[in-house]
């Protein structure tokens, strides 16, 4: 059996409009190696909330090399997310191409995913401490197409 890493995700949604759409936030976080990441985008709340479980499954599945012998438990307050994965049941038409990315790495990236409450999610709350050592990870999460406009997340 494989060890266990815990790695929390959010996001949310400012209510501000850009374009027609909503901007937000998202972000995750992986205590045991001491990232916390956090970034602007643009979409309802819900697509801000898989952009950050997409990043993080981005980041663990960059760096499989060296993360391989964990299985990562991933944890955020978003119960709509945590319902879709762990069920692989749709039930926001909008949000499909953001679930199928989603279920794709579930053939890449050893995980499961649960419910925690707003106030465990260290995606937003933050760490306490910095773990003793530091990462040698990948953590490329450029986002934005050359032309400057925001390249879809669903490409992760």
């Amino acid at each position: 059996m494989a060890d266990s890493i815990q790695a929390f995700f959010f996001g949310t949604s400012f209510g501000e409009q850009i374009n027609g759409k909503n901007t937000g936030l998202y972000g995750f976080a992986i205590p045991d190696l001491g990232i916390l990441y956090r970034s602007r985008h643009n979409g309802s709340i819900y697509e801000c909330q898989y952009a950050g479980l997409l990043a993080l499954l981005k980041v663990i599945e960059s760096n499989r090399k060296k993360l391989d012998d964990y299985q990562f438990e991933i944890l955020s307050d978003s119960a709509l997310i945590v319902y879709q994965i762990s069920h692989r049941k749709i039930i926001t038409a909008g949000l499909t191409p953001y679930y199928n990315a989603a279920i794709e790495y579930k053939n890449k990236v050893d995980y499961r995913i649960s419910w925690v409450p707003r106030e465990q999610n260290i995606a937003i709350t933050g760490m306490d401490e910095v773990p003793p050592f530091m990462a040698d990870l990948d953590l490329k999460l450029d986002i934005d197409s050359e032309d400057g406009k925001q390249a879809n997340l669903c490409n992760f």
